[in-house]
Parts: C-alpha cells; sequence; structure tokens
C-alpha cells in the first residue's frame, strides 16, 4: 500500500467517516456513536489522530484523558485535561486495508503526539480483545490483565504504556 498521511482530524465531516469506520469495525454493542466520536473530538482534538490517503480517512486513533492510572467505565465518557493517563477508546482501520501496518503507524505517531503535546501524561492506556494483544504488545504495550471494563459482550484486557 502506497504511504498515506497521519494528522489529526480537522474537522466535523472527517469524524463522521471516523463514525463510518467505527459502526463497519465494532459489534454494534462496542461502536462508539456519532455523538460519542464529536464529543471526544470537541474535547480535545489533538488526540483524535486519522490515517488518510487522498484526503479518504482509511483509519482513526482516538482518546481522552483522566486522572486514573487505567482505564474505567467513567473515563470512556468524561474527559479530564492535563490528566495524567491518556485512553484510547478506539484505533479502527478500514476493513479492506487491515493488515497492512496502518494501525501500527497510527499508534506510533499517536504515541509520539502525546510526548510532545501532552508533557502531564505519565502513561497511555487502553482495552482491546484477547485477538488484538499482540497488536498492542508489538506497538509497545504492556499486557496488565483482564479489564474491569465490561462494554460488549467479549471480555477486554487492560494494557498500558509508561511514559
Amino acid at each position: 500500500m502506497a504511504e498515506g498521511n497521519i494528522r489529526p482530524l480537522r474537522c466535523g465531516e472527517e469524524v463522521q467517516q471516523a463514525a463510518r469506520l467505527e459502526s463497519a469495525g465494532y459489534p454494534a454493542d462496542e461502536a462508539a456513536s456519532l455523538e460519542t466520536l464529536q464529543t471526544r473530538y470537541t474535547a480535545e482534538s489533538r488526540l483524535f489522530l486519522g490515517y488518510l490517503k487522498n484526503e479518504k480517512l482509511l483509519g482513526f486513533v482516538c482518546a481522552t484523558s483522566t486522572n486514573a492510572d487505567h482505564l474505567t467505565e467513567e473515563s470512556m465518557h468524561t474527559h479530564i485535561p492535563h490528566g495524567e493517563t491518556v485512553c484510547i477508546h478506539s484505533v479502527c482501520v478500514d476493513q479492506n486495508v487491515q493488515r497492512q501496518g496502518i494501525a501500527t503507524r497510527l499508534l506510533q505517531e499517536f504515541v509520539l503526539q502525546v510526548k510532545r503535546s501532552f508533557p502531564e501524561a505519565k502513561r497511555i492506556c487502553l482495552i482491546c480483545h484477547e485477538y488484538l494483544i499482540p497488536l498492542y504488545t508489538q506497538a509497545g504495550f504492556v499486557l496488565v490483565g483482564l479489564s474491569e471494563v465490561v462494554h460488549g459482550k467479549e471480555a477486554w484486557y487492560d494494557c498500558v504504556m509508561e511514559l
């Protein structure tokens, strides 16, 4: 695949494109709504990066921050400016271009963005399903264990990257 461009999303239309990717990439009981994605974008747009090729959004990562030391149910619905923990809520890639390194590139750039723009951040946390643990550990996250978060039918696992 030709190289795409990774950058913060710039407008509401790109958030709508992200919502379409989210709906296609997650089961209905796990996918964030357009409203939730818009709220996260409005709260801190620098934590919403997209992978674009020819201005088409093919993947994105979005997050909020919290003062908790891990991702919690509450942190999925709130943003605490200057929080010590950045919580990734979605890493989503268009199904037609998955397994081409886009998620890894997004995560790498996201970590750099957090280090550059959020000096108060001490860690980046996320939850994932078991089959995605290798993706995140290869990107530098450490598996902590089973998450307390209940979101959908499948179990979630906590992963963390200390900064």
